[in-house]
């Protein structure tokens, strides 16, 4: 059922239709300057910039960014709606969406912490008011001050609704008319006033939001807004980088990378950890909580491995674990906590962990609901750590279950096959061979690690031992290894992998997914990182770059 404000109902059409009316400019200028010249004294790490190949569509706000704006904005931290993006752009049923979701706002205001008006609209009428609305609330809505456009739209909305209710309802109806508005849902780039060519510098309130919504996910604050009113330079653009750096807003951000990075949050041929399901017999112990508490250590190592400097090589490699009783079990840890509400952190077996990707997290998502999938696992290694491209795989790819245990082999005898056996067996096809031959090696070093990550020397399913020994083909530290922890060595010294990361913040700090970046802005961030190795410094250098304050108008190719 939806909410209704009944002393406003009378007015809700007026806002419907100037929500409507405004957005009618998404495909246009939203508060765009005169084209001219792009700034001459701007740093470009190449002599031809050219920021982007094509032009990149405007984005439409996540829900979540939307929430959090609206959030931030009214000053309500509990604020929440049913607000989706799934189109990626603005339907019948997403406009509803926004004016139900407007209106719940409104009717929290004993929740608003944050100046909305700034006067009591219960009064008179204050033309004084409105305006003053205008300058404050609204221009922090849109992330920049107001046109004389937008001055006089918004004034026609104020005017339209007086013509049918009281002040109070009045400055009711433009307040959900702007936190409809396309200059809040949309994420407007058309660079500096006055730019005429294709690749333009963003202006500065354009830039301070592409800050905001990389590190914070939600709308510029006023420290920063006032910041892009006196102009962003190089220095200081890093001096906010920094300060949003430091905020918890900012360590939700890395959080969230991570997890998208490892997967854990779904793939194409695996559920979300907390969707994932094992077999109850192999695995009883596995339940909403453990997978819960994979969740929670580790999210407590990346942010520990920021916190203390932020070495990429440590987030590969690392051994410290934040573990409650049954991930202890799980690590095989004898004198940690016992139970599951005792958390404490505990140094992992060298022999047996390194970093991520030996965490039970990682590895319980790349694993079937019975056995270990290293198929899986290594074509996550050479697609999101080094950044290779399989091509698209033959139509029954997908199709081959891999489970090991007793199997007919091709003369129909009954035999034995571990699951590296097995994979072996069904990948070594002319048709497979071309891509397996690269993607097993690196699978079979997880082989040590069960289908919830514990330590095996021997498989659950068949009792037959473990090989997990394994190579690294195509990268810039090739060679053998002996298992896991060998191999998560190489790919944290790996200038390659260091290389594919950066690509991956790059593409995340921009805002859009398969993005071909700028090959300037790519090795210039890449050999920083590569450099100092240091996960904040890759941030600051991305927003330093080209390819985070430019941007391409250019249509060619569209």
């Amino acid at each position: 059922m939806r909410l209704r404000l009944r002393r406003h109902a009378p007015l809700l059409p007026l806002v419907l239709a100037a929500a409507l009316a405004g957005a009618q400019g998404c495909v246009g200028d939203i508060g765009a300057g005169d084209p001219g010249d792009v700034d001459p004294n701007r740093p470009a790490a190449c002599a031809n910039l050219d920021v982007e190949v094509v032009a990149l569509p405007m984005r439409r706000l996540t829900g979540e960014q939307w929430i959090n704006t609206v959030r931030d904005l009214l000053g309500d931290a509990a604020f929440d709606a049913p607000v989706t993006t799934d189109e990626g752009y603005i339907t019948e049923a997403a406009v509803r969406q926004l004016r139900d979701a407007s209106e719940l706002a409104l009717s929290r205001r004993a929740n608003w912490t944050a100046e909305v008006f700034p006067c009591d609209t219960t009064g008179p009428e204050d033309t004084a008011c409105f305006e003053s609305f205008l300058d404050g609330f609204a221009a922090r809505a849109f992330r920049r001050p107001l046109t004389a456009d937008e001055r006089g739209w918004l004034t026609d909305v104020y005017t339209g609704a007086r013509a049918e209710g009281d002040f109070a309802e009045s400055m009711d109806v433009v307040l959900q008319v702007v936190l409809q508005a396309p200059q809040v849902v949309y994420l407007y780039e058309g660079g500096e006033a006055g730019a005429s060519e294709p690749v333009r510098l963003l202006s500065d309130h354009e830039l301070a939001t592409r800050l905001s919504y990389f590190l914070w996910n939600t709308t510029p604050d006023d420290t920063l807004l006032a910041a892009a009113g006196d102009g962003l330079d190089g220095a200081g653009l890093r001096a906010q980088a920094e300060r949003l750096l430091s905020d918890a807003r900012a360590q939700a951000t890395l959080q969230r990378f991570v997890s998208r990075w490892l997967q854990m949050d779904g793939g194409k041929l695996h559920h979300a950890l907390e969707l994932a399901t094992k077999d109850d017999t192999l695995y009883p112990e596995f339940d909403a909580e453990l997978a819960a508490a994979m969740r929670t250590e580790t999210e407590a190592f990346v942010q520990r491995t920021f916190d203390e400097g932020g070495s990429f090589e440590d987030l590969m490699t690392g051994r410290y674990a934040y573990v409650n009783g049954p991930l202890a079990d799980l690590y095989g840890i004898t004198d940690g906590p016992t139970d599951a509400d005792t958390w404490e952190w505990v140094e992992l077996d060298g022999a047996e962990r390194g970093g991520l990707l030996t965490r039970a997290a990682f590895l319980t998502v790349l694993s079937t609901k019975t056995v270990t999938a290293p198929i899986r696992r290594g074509v996550w290694v050479y697609q999101e750590a080094l950044c290779r491209d399989l091509g698209t795989p033959p139509p029954n790819a997908n199709d081959v279950p891999v489970n090991g245990g007793e199997v007919l082999d091709e003369n129909g005898n009954v035999v034995e096959r571990s699951v590296r056996e097995d994979v072996t067996a069904k990948t070594s096809g002319d048709v497979c061979a071309g891509c397996h031959n690269v993607i097993n090696p690196i699978g079979f070093a997880f082989e040590s690690y069960d289908a919830l990550g514990r330590w095996q020397t021997e498989e659950v399913t068949s009792g037959l031992p473990v090989d997990a020994s394994g190579e690294l083909i195509g990268s810039d530290v090739d060679g053998a290894v002996a298992g896991p922890v060998e191999l998560v060595s190489k790919l944290g010294q790996s200038e390659q992998v260091k290389s594919c990361f950066a690509d991956r913040w790059t593409t995340t700090a921009l805002g859009h997914e398969d993005l071909e970046l700028d090959a300037c802005s790519q090795a210039s961030i890449a050999e920083a990182f590569n450099e100092t190795g240091n996960i904040k410094e890759l941030i600051l250098a991305i927003i330093a770059s080209d390819a985070f304050r430019y941007l391409n108008t250019s249509e060619e190719g569209q």
